[in-house]
């Protein structure tokens, strides 16, 4: 059996093209989430939470280090301090303080117990660090996955435009059949105009997703960060899906499980930091500066020192402590429900998306059986009016058949594309890409 030039440029795309282009096709697509990662904004700004978190977990630890502080001090009495007294043999003596008093200072201090509140903010900012970057990479992971969806939207939407080319080809060359047997006095002028307004159906469609076509193209821009108007290179068909590809395994820890274990470990955190406000506190501190009036009432500027020990016991607080570390074991079971429920939630996700996969690849092979059919249903039926044994009525409806099969392979790929891409997301296996 002779093959027609359109059934045979259907079998070579569907068997040899998606072999040959796919590797192009997937750099393309490489090439877009990296622009789309480098332009945007959310993206950038959770980068710059996770320095920012950083950077308050090493002010956290400085907490241990040494402080030294520094002041100055200024003071006028208006009417200072007199003592008057009589002393034996010595006779009256009287003692009269200063309108002036100044001075500066100098402090070290050294806490040495705490009660676990510098341990504990620090585990704090470490967890915050942690949430932060899984913050980023559910960022990049949702990122990946809109790119995947909108470039996968656009090549259908260009191979509808193939199809939408193909048929309207296809109407023309029957419009010319027709006419020419018109012309010949076989047929009556109705099917003629029967055949034109198809054709003016076909050119409409055709307007129609090539509209389709460029504002899916400048959404792609808006994403990548490419002028709305630029003509970004798209492949001009979409690629089967290899078989096993619901299968795929992604990273040993999701970023939104890690996201609700961190938030667990924050609350536990804050709990422990809470608790050491109602335990004891000990520092050590020394102070040094020049005071006037100076010791044994020196007028001018002395120098003088200090050491001591500070000890600080809460010892009633009137059930406070009680009902805040109540309420932070309550935030600490919400935080573990909310494990609980990502959990839950990916593993629908995974499931639901393989299932989804496995059953779009299924509706592709059929999909693709249906079109070869019809493609040879149109060429028979063709081959038939031309010998005038059937009516054009229903060569039209053998076309109308294979555009319809066509539109059901691009939307069953298309699906099956997004599945795809739904999966990658739900097992966070855009990180390994």
């Amino acid at each position: 059996m002779k093959l027609s030039p359109v059934l045979l440029n259907l079998l070579l795309l569907v068997t040899v093209g998606p072999v040959i282009a796919r590797p192009a096709e997937d750099s393309l697509l490489v090439r877009y989430r990296r622009m789309a990662l480098d332009y945007d904004d959310d993206l950038k700004a959770a980068a710059k939470r996770i320095e920012a978190c950083a950077e308050l977990e090493r002010a956290a630890r400085a907490e241990r280090i040494p402080t030294l502080s520094a002041g100055g001090d200024f003071r006028y009495t208006g009417n200072p301090l007199e003592y008057s007294t009589e002393l034996p043999v010595v006779g009256p003596l009287t003692l009269e303080g200063r309108h002036w008093r100044y001075g500066v200072s100098a402090t070290l201090s050294q806490p040495l117990y705490t009660g676990g509140r510098i341990s504990g903010a620090i585990r704090m900012a470490e967890s915050e660090t942690r949430m932060s970057e899984s913050q980023h990479q559910l960022l990049r992971s949702e990122l990946c996955y809109r790119i995947d969806v909108q470039y996968w939207t656009v090549v259908a939407r260009r191979e509808r435009m193939a199809v939408a080319e193909e048929y309207l080809r296809a109407v023309a060359d029957l419009e010319r059949i027709v006419r020419e047997r018109v012309e010949a006095g076989l047929c009556d002028r109705q099917e003629l105009l029967t055949v034109e307004v198809r054709h003016n159906e076909a050119r409409y469609r055709l307007l129609q997703v090539r509209s389709d076509f460029e504002t899916g193209r400048m959404a792609l821009n808006a994403l990548i960060g490419e002028p709305l108007e630029a003509e970004t290179p798209v492949s001009g068909f979409l690629p089967e899906i290899g078989s096993g590809a619901s299968e795929i395994s992604g990273a040993a820890l999701h970023p939104e499980i890690r996201l609700a274990q961190e938030r667990i470990d924050r609350e536990m955190n804050s709990l422990r930091i809470n608790d050491a406000k109602y335990k004891p506190q000990l520092q050590l501190a020394a102070n040094g500066g020049y005071f006037a009036p100076g010791y044994d009432f020196r007028p001018d500027l002395s120098p003088n020192w200090t050491l001591y020990a500070q000890l600080s016991v809460p010892i009633f607080q009137g059930g406070k402590r009680h009902r805040e570390r109540r309420a932070a074991e309550y935030r600490i079971g919400m935080a573990a429900d909310d494990l609980h429920r990502v959990e839950t939630q990916l593993d629908l996700e995974i499931r639901t998306a393989r299932t989804a996969l496995d059953e779009a690849q299924k509706r592709v092979v059929l999909a693709a059986s249906s079109l070869a059919k019809a493609h040879e249903n149109e060429r028979r039926a063709t081959e038939k009016y031309a010998e005038g044994a059937i009516s054009i009525s229903e060569v039209i409806d053998a076309q109308l058949y294979r555009q319809t099969a066509q539109e059901n392979l691009v939307a069953a790929k298309t699906a099956a594309k997004i599945h795809h891409a739904e999966l990658l997301k739900a097992t966070d296996a855009y990180r390994l890409r």
